[in-house]
Protein backbone atom coordinates (compact mmCIF):
# COMPACT_ATOMS: atom_id res chain seq x y z
CA UNK A 1 0.00 0.00 0.00
CA UNK A 2 1.20 3.51 -0.72
CA UNK A 3 1.77 6.20 1.91
CA UNK A 4 -1.18 6.95 4.20
CA UNK A 5 0.90 8.04 7.19
CA UNK A 6 0.37 11.80 6.91
CA UNK A 7 -3.07 12.20 8.44
CA UNK A 8 -2.84 15.87 9.45
CA UNK A 9 -4.42 18.25 8.87
CA UNK A 10 -7.70 16.36 8.52
CA UNK A 11 -9.64 16.93 5.34
CA UNK A 12 -13.14 15.48 5.50
CA UNK A 13 -15.37 14.07 2.81
CA UNK A 14 -19.12 14.43 3.36
CA UNK A 15 -20.23 11.70 0.97
CA UNK A 16 -18.79 8.19 1.02
CA UNK A 17 -21.02 5.37 -0.19
CA UNK A 18 -18.64 2.50 -0.95
CA UNK A 19 -19.42 -0.38 -3.29
CA UNK A 20 -16.96 -3.24 -3.77
CA UNK A 21 -16.98 -5.17 -7.04
CA UNK A 22 -14.79 -7.84 -8.54
CA UNK A 23 -12.22 -6.76 -11.09
CA UNK A 24 -14.12 -8.62 -13.81
CA UNK A 25 -17.27 -6.63 -13.09
CA UNK A 26 -15.26 -3.42 -12.90
CA UNK A 27 -13.90 -3.98 -16.38
CA UNK A 28 -17.34 -4.92 -17.64
CA UNK A 29 -19.21 -1.93 -16.22
CA UNK A 30 -16.69 0.86 -15.74
CA UNK A 31 -13.45 -0.03 -17.48
CA UNK A 32 -12.71 3.58 -18.42
CA UNK A 33 -12.74 4.61 -14.74
CA UNK A 34 -9.86 2.24 -14.01
CA UNK A 35 -7.68 4.19 -16.41
CA UNK A 36 -8.02 7.20 -14.10
CA UNK A 37 -6.61 5.42 -11.07
CA UNK A 38 -3.50 7.17 -9.80
CA UNK A 39 -1.83 6.19 -6.55
CA UNK A 40 0.41 9.25 -6.53
CA UNK A 41 3.96 10.21 -7.36
CA UNK A 42 6.48 7.38 -6.96
CA UNK A 43 3.73 4.74 -6.88
CA UNK A 44 3.42 3.99 -10.59
CA UNK A 45 3.70 0.26 -9.93
CA UNK A 46 0.27 0.35 -8.25
CA UNK A 47 -1.21 2.13 -11.27
CA UNK A 48 0.38 -0.28 -13.73
CA UNK A 49 -0.85 -3.30 -11.80
CA UNK A 50 -4.57 -2.48 -11.84
CA UNK A 51 -4.48 -1.18 -15.42
CA UNK A 52 -2.23 -3.75 -17.09
CA UNK A 53 -1.44 -6.74 -14.90
CA UNK A 54 -4.36 -7.55 -12.59
CA UNK A 55 -6.43 -9.46 -15.16
CA UNK A 56 -3.52 -11.71 -16.12
CA UNK A 57 -2.65 -12.08 -12.44
CA UNK A 58 -6.17 -13.30 -11.77
CA UNK A 59 -6.29 -15.62 -14.79
CA UNK A 60 -3.02 -17.26 -13.71
CA UNK A 61 -4.38 -17.94 -10.21
CA UNK A 62 -1.97 -15.59 -8.44
CA UNK A 63 -4.61 -13.33 -6.88
CA UNK A 64 -8.13 -11.93 -7.20
CA UNK A 65 -8.57 -8.15 -7.28
CA UNK A 66 -11.47 -6.08 -6.00
CA UNK A 67 -12.31 -2.48 -6.80
CA UNK A 68 -13.77 -0.06 -4.23
CA UNK A 69 -16.04 2.65 -5.64
CA UNK A 70 -17.68 5.73 -4.21
CA UNK A 71 -21.19 5.71 -5.68
CA UNK A 72 -23.18 8.92 -6.15
CA UNK A 73 -26.99 8.88 -6.46
CA UNK A 74 -29.40 11.49 -7.74
CA UNK A 75 -32.52 12.69 -5.90
CA UNK A 76 -34.55 9.73 -7.19
CA UNK A 77 -32.08 7.17 -5.83
CA UNK A 78 -30.66 6.29 -9.24
CA UNK A 79 -26.92 5.89 -9.61
CA UNK A 80 -25.53 9.06 -11.13
CA UNK A 81 -21.82 8.23 -11.25
CA UNK A 82 -19.10 6.31 -9.47
CA UNK A 83 -15.47 7.07 -8.75
CA UNK A 84 -12.72 4.58 -8.11
CA UNK A 85 -11.47 4.92 -4.54
CA UNK A 86 -9.11 1.97 -4.12
CA UNK A 87 -8.37 -1.60 -5.05
CA UNK A 88 -6.96 -4.63 -3.30
CA UNK A 89 -5.78 -8.09 -4.33
CA UNK A 90 -6.17 -11.25 -2.27
CA UNK A 91 -4.37 -14.57 -2.51
CA UNK A 92 -4.02 -17.68 -0.36
CA UNK A 93 -0.78 -18.30 1.47
CA UNK A 94 0.71 -19.86 4.58
CA UNK A 95 2.87 -18.31 7.27
CA UNK A 96 5.53 -20.91 8.16
CA UNK A 97 6.67 -21.01 11.77
CA UNK A 98 8.77 -23.12 14.11
CA UNK A 99 7.22 -24.98 17.01
CA UNK A 100 10.19 -25.39 19.33
CA UNK A 101 9.89 -27.47 22.48
CA UNK A 102 12.80 -27.78 24.92
CA UNK A 103 13.62 -31.41 25.63
CA UNK A 104 14.21 -32.63 29.16
CA UNK A 105 17.85 -33.48 29.97
CA UNK A 106 17.47 -37.22 29.35
CA UNK A 107 15.78 -36.71 25.96
CA UNK A 108 18.31 -34.04 24.99
CA UNK A 109 21.15 -36.43 25.73
CA UNK A 110 19.44 -39.33 23.94
CA UNK A 111 18.71 -37.38 20.75
CA UNK A 112 21.76 -35.13 20.97
CA UNK A 113 19.74 -31.95 20.59
CA UNK A 114 18.32 -29.32 22.91
CA UNK A 115 14.99 -28.74 21.17
CA UNK A 116 12.38 -30.68 19.25
CA UNK A 117 11.62 -28.44 16.26
CA UNK A 118 8.68 -28.85 13.91
CA UNK A 119 8.02 -26.62 10.89
CA UNK A 120 4.31 -25.77 10.78
CA UNK A 121 2.16 -23.30 8.88
CA UNK A 122 -0.64 -20.85 9.61
CA UNK A 123 -3.21 -20.79 6.77
CA UNK A 124 -3.69 -17.19 5.72
CA UNK A 125 -5.05 -14.80 3.15
CA UNK A 126 -2.43 -12.46 1.74
CA UNK A 127 -3.26 -8.88 0.82
CA UNK A 128 -0.87 -8.75 -2.10
CA UNK A 129 -1.85 -5.27 -3.27
CA UNK A 130 -3.69 -2.40 -1.61
CA UNK A 131 -3.71 1.11 -3.03
CA UNK A 132 -5.91 4.18 -2.59
CA UNK A 133 -6.63 6.60 -5.43
CA UNK A 134 -4.75 9.86 -4.91
CA UNK A 135 -8.00 11.86 -4.75
CA UNK A 136 -9.10 9.89 -1.68
CA UNK A 137 -5.77 9.77 0.15
CA UNK A 138 -5.63 11.65 3.45
CA UNK A 139 -9.40 12.16 3.38
CA UNK A 140 -11.40 11.42 6.52
CA UNK A 141 -15.01 10.30 6.80
CA UNK A 142 -17.18 10.49 9.92
CA UNK A 143 -19.84 7.84 10.48
CA UNK A 144 -21.55 6.89 13.77
CA UNK A 145 -19.23 9.24 15.64
CA UNK A 146 -16.12 7.56 14.22
CA UNK A 147 -13.73 9.75 12.31
CA UNK A 148 -11.34 7.66 10.22
CA UNK A 149 -9.25 7.98 7.08
CA UNK A 150 -10.91 6.54 3.98
CA UNK A 151 -8.05 4.02 3.82
CA UNK A 152 -8.93 2.79 7.31
CA UNK A 153 -12.60 2.37 6.37
CA UNK A 154 -11.52 0.29 3.38
CA UNK A 155 -9.18 -1.82 5.49
CA UNK A 156 -12.10 -2.53 7.82
CA UNK A 157 -14.05 -3.67 4.77
CA UNK A 158 -11.22 -5.97 3.70
CA UNK A 159 -11.09 -7.51 7.17
CA UNK A 160 -14.88 -7.89 7.19
CA UNK A 161 -14.84 -9.40 3.70
CA UNK A 162 -12.16 -11.96 4.52
CA UNK A 163 -13.81 -12.75 7.87
CA UNK A 164 -17.04 -13.54 6.02
CA UNK A 165 -15.18 -16.17 3.97
CA UNK A 166 -14.33 -18.01 7.18
CA UNK A 167 -17.98 -18.76 7.82
CA UNK A 168 -18.60 -21.21 4.99
CA UNK A 169 -16.11 -20.73 2.13
CA UNK A 170 -12.55 -21.53 3.24
CA UNK A 171 -10.67 -21.99 6.47
CA UNK A 172 -7.73 -19.77 7.43
CA UNK A 173 -6.56 -17.98 10.55
CA UNK A 174 -4.80 -14.76 9.61
CA UNK A 175 -4.26 -11.96 7.14
CA UNK A 176 -0.74 -11.44 5.85
CA UNK A 177 0.98 -8.71 3.86
CA UNK A 178 4.27 -7.02 3.09
CA UNK A 179 4.20 -3.35 4.12
CA UNK A 180 6.29 -0.76 2.35
CA UNK A 181 8.08 1.51 4.87
CA UNK A 182 5.67 4.44 4.45
CA UNK A 183 2.66 2.25 5.26
CA UNK A 184 3.92 0.31 8.28
CA UNK A 185 2.40 2.73 10.81
CA UNK A 186 -0.96 2.55 9.00
CA UNK A 187 -1.09 -1.22 9.30
CA UNK A 188 -0.01 -1.12 12.95
CA UNK A 189 -2.89 1.26 13.68
CA UNK A 190 -5.26 -1.17 11.96
CA UNK A 191 -4.38 -4.22 14.01
CA UNK A 192 -1.47 -5.78 12.12
CA UNK A 193 1.68 -6.95 13.91
CA UNK A 194 5.28 -7.61 12.88
CA UNK A 195 6.21 -11.28 12.50
CA UNK A 196 6.87 -13.22 15.70
CA UNK A 197 10.41 -14.48 16.29
CA UNK A 198 9.49 -18.00 15.16
CA UNK A 199 7.61 -16.97 11.99
CA UNK A 200 9.50 -17.47 8.72
CA UNK A 201 7.50 -15.95 5.82
CA UNK A 202 7.87 -17.51 2.41
CA UNK A 203 10.08 -15.67 -0.05
CA UNK A 204 8.33 -13.51 -2.64
CA UNK A 205 9.00 -10.51 -4.87
CA UNK A 206 7.94 -8.32 -1.93
CA UNK A 207 10.29 -9.90 0.61
CA UNK A 208 12.33 -6.70 0.84
CA UNK A 209 9.36 -5.11 2.63
CA UNK A 210 8.19 -5.72 6.20
CA UNK A 211 6.01 -8.83 6.65
CA UNK A 212 3.04 -8.30 8.98
CA UNK A 213 0.02 -10.30 10.07
CA UNK A 214 -3.39 -9.95 11.68
CA UNK A 215 -4.95 -12.89 13.53
CA UNK A 216 -8.58 -13.62 12.71
CA UNK A 217 -8.70 -16.82 14.73
CA UNK A 218 -6.67 -18.04 17.70
CA UNK A 219 -3.18 -19.17 16.75
CA UNK A 220 -1.36 -21.71 18.92
CA UNK A 221 2.44 -21.71 18.74
CA UNK A 222 5.15 -22.99 21.08
CA UNK A 223 8.61 -21.44 21.10
CA UNK A 224 10.77 -22.33 24.06
CA UNK A 225 13.95 -20.28 24.40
Amino acid sequence: MQNESNFHPHTHIEYFNPDVTSLAKAYQDSSSALSHFHAGKYYDSFDDFIKKEAVQYQNSGDGVSYVVWNVFYDDTGQEEKREIVAYYTLSTTSIPYEDRIRLDPDEAQKYNKEFDIQICGIPAIEIKMFAVNEKYQNLFYQYDNEDLPIAAWIMRNIIYHTNSLLTDVIGFKALFLHAIPEAESFYLKNGFHPMEINMKPLHSVDSEFTPMYLSLREIHMIYDD
